[in-house]
């Protein structure tokens, strides 16, 4: 372990501002500044969960800890493996079994196209009530009703 030394000169004598003093090594050389990535989240497929668990089946055969071995190796826990063999004994855990995201997307996809289908819908109905609004016009146009004469009597009298 390199020993490192505490530097202060009079002028940092104290707390250096509430901060605390440098420290720097003995040899001269000066810290990495290099920030170490963080450990990221690992999400695991249905595929390989599949496979893992073939792979363990296999594996108990052979006894003598090669099961263990092998999860060390993946990075696993056991637990994993029972939680993973539960479900794939329920039928939850299937090469056919989608994701969260995936059913949210399917979802959004139906969703979407059905909304398609309705504005479809609307947009034909729009049309056909501009040609009738148009044809009115027209006819109006030819009957020369355009402009109601109304008079303050009615025609019973």
């Amino acid at each position: 372990m390199e020993s490192l030394t505490l530097h202060v000169t009079p002028e940092s004598a104290g707390t250096e501002g509430g901060r605390r003093p440098t420290v720097v090594p003995d040899d001269g050389t000066k810290p990495d500044p290099e920030v170490t990535p963080r450990a990221t989240r690992r999400y695991l497929t249905v595929a390989y969960k599949l496979k893992v668990l073939e792979t363990v089946v296999a594996l108990r055969e052979q006894g003598q800890g090669a099961v263990g071995a092998y999860l060390r190796a993946e990075g696993l826990y056991y637990s994993s493996i029972r939680s993973w063999e539960k479900l794939r004994d329920q039928g939850l855990l299937t090469k056919s079994t989608k994701g969260q995201r995936e059913q949210n997307h399917d979802a959004l996809l139906a969703e979407n196209k059905q909304l398609r289908r309705k504005l479809q819908q609307a947009e034909k109905r729009l049309a056909k009530t501009e040609l009738i609004v148009e044809l009115q016009k027209k006819l109006s146009a030819i009957m020369d009703l355009d402009e109601p004469k109304l008079t303050g009597r009615s025609s019973a009298e």
